[in-house]
């Protein structure tokens, strides 16, 4: 690890979080550089070992998102992100996000089944991580 003369290291996590996770250095807004988990999430660590493709993994966090914006997936909340606005909100029932997840959920449900339904949910909304290779293959085609 090389540092360039003008920055500091913000040193990030603890050596638990070190040693179960990759943790890449990079420039920040400050003088410091912050430290990056890389494979927080499961489909992040099947994307680093190759598992898995960008497109595959970039299907997964869309679902993800999904889930977020219709509360299936609770996120911590984001203190940097400005309050109010004066524009009118959408409060359609069509584009809430809940309905988007339903719409979301359906499609997969027609496609892949109940147990296509449950991979997502578990390995995607969830983040459980899994060694079995069937359950990792049924994802992957689900992501493709």
């Amino acid at each position: 690890m090389t540092l360039k003369s003008h920055s500091e290291l913000n040193e990030v996590g603890n050596k638990g979080t070190h040693e179960r996770h990759v943790v890449s250095l990079e420039p920040s807004d400050s003088a410091f550089l912050r430290g990056r988990v890389k494979d927080q999430l499961f489909v992040d660590h099947l994307l680093m070992t190759d598992v898995m493709t960008l497109d595959q993994h970039a299907n997964g966090e869309r679902i993800l998102q999904v889930a977020v914006s219709a509360s299936v997936y609770l996120t911590s909340p984001k203190f940097t992100e400005a309050v109010g606005g004066g524009g009118k909100a959408n409060t359609s029932i069509y584009s809430s996000g809940l309905m988007r997840w339903h719409r979301e959920e359906k499609r997969i449900r027609t496609k892949w089944g109940e147990e296509g339904v449950v991979i997502i949910h578990d390995h995607i909304v969830l983040d459980v991580w899994t060694d079995n290779d069937l359950k990792i293959e049924f994802l992957i085609r689900i992501l493709t």
